[in-house]
């Protein structure tokens, strides 16, 4: 942390009021270089976007009542946190992009949508599925869209809160990308869609900072949130610390690690690749209430079985089947008995039929989860 810095008071995060005046690149340029803050502003894909622009990329709905409530069970956390002098402190650095491989999956753009909870949840579960499977490379990659769009509705305008996002993921899980691909926008709850990939088997908040980079450092990435001020549009590279520029809203992110030497957190945001440090971004500990009014939020899962990626090939194929059977009942009534056991006994089933029926339940033998999705889109 720069040791030149002014001094100046901690900035609260409060809820955003009236209309904000427009901030230009110039103006930030010359608040952040004026004095070594430790970061430095430039273009961004959002620094000169339209104020409606750079909130449509937020999304954390929180009120005052909730800042104040989690600031002071955060105060209370870490006043027991001091006490527990016996226990081994976490080490002093972690970054799960480097961690013995990156277990980190590639930034991803929410858009002009307040879909950011969604993101930093998918993000983190992502990375802990890769940990969990002890697979650095493991290609897994969530809906965003499944998470949002069925757990929160038509709330790209409205935004959404941690706990419904985690209980979604726990209570219903999540389907894979590939099957409800993410586009910005207000949609409908997508039908006919898989069992899910992953459910959560828990999750929690954590307060102290013990606490939180105890996880970090063990069991990996977790969910956070923080204020975001008009300056850190801007954000190019170095430890962010607000200089200026009002309140804006509150983001949603996936924490991945920190470092004690440089007294800052490290995050994936979801404004693409373009933006900060090839879209991660590095914030020192105690700004924007990231670390004093927002908890950081643990998951537990297990590594999906081993399967599941590669039953996801079938998907097309099952599709097309479906796509077919719809036009022709004598196809779905032998489907639905020898595949599906359910129906009577069809009259006659032509040979080609039941070739396709025998190959059919040989891939949903290596993939059950696939067929009670096939049998319920076949009925």
């Amino acid at each position: 942390m720069p040791t030149n810095r002014p001094r100046r008071p901690r900035r609260p995060a409060t809820t955003p009021t009236g209309k904000l005046e427009a901030l230009s690149l110039g103006d930030i340029e010359s608040a952040v270089s004026g004095a070594d803050y430790g970061w430095r502003a430039g273009p961004t894909p959002l620094a000169s976007a339209p104020i409606e622009d750079q909130r449509a990329h937020l999304g954390l709905i929180v009120t005052a009542e909730e800042l104040e409530t989690t600031a002071a069970a955060v105060a209370a956390a870490e006043s027991f946190s001091a006490l527990r002098t016996s226990v081994a402190a976490p080490p002093a650095s972690i970054d799960w992009r480097a961690n013995g491989g990156n277990w980190v999956t590639p930034i991803k753009d929410q858009g002009n949508c307040g879909s950011c909870v969604s993101f930093g949840t998918a993000a983190t579960i992502e990375s802990r599925i890769r940990i969990a499977c002890k697979n650095a490379n493991l290609a897994v990659d969530l809906s965003e869209a499944h998470l949002f769009y069925c757990g929160c509705g038509n709330c790209c305008g409205t935004g959404w809160n941690f706990s419904p996002a985690l209980d979604f993921a726990k209570n219903t899980g999540i389907v894979l990308e590939s099957a409800f691909p993410y586009t910005p926008g207000n949609q409908p709850c997508k039908s006919g869609l898989p069992q899910p990939y992953i459910k959560l088997t828990a999750w929690s908040p954590m307060l102290s900072t013990f606490d939180r980079k105890n996880i970090l450092s063990t069991k990996g990435p977790m969910v956070g949130g923080l204020a975001i001020f008009q300056d850190f549009y801007s954000y190019r590279t170095g430890v962010y610390r607000h200089v200026t520029g009002a309140l804006v809203g509150y983001h949603a992110i996936s924490v991945v690690g920190y470092d004690d030497g440089q007294g800052c957190w490290i995050c994936k945001n979801s404004w693409g690749p373009g933006f900060g440090e090839s879209g991660f971004f590095r914030i020192g500990y105690g700004e924007c209430g990231i670390d004093t009014q927002f908890a950081f939020y643990d998951v537990d899962l297990t590594c999906p079985v081993p399967d599941t990626i590669s039953c996801e090939r079938y998907v097309p194929q099952l599709t097309r089947i479906l796509a077919a059977a719809r036009l022709n009942p004598q196809l779905r009534a032998c489907l639905r008995f020898y595949v599906c056991h359910r129906g009577p006994i069809p009259i006659w089933c032509p040979p080609q039929y039941r070739q396709l029926a025998q190959q059919l339940d040989l891939i949903l033998r290596r993939c059950p989860r696939y067929r009670i999705w096939f049998c319920q889109r076949l009925a």
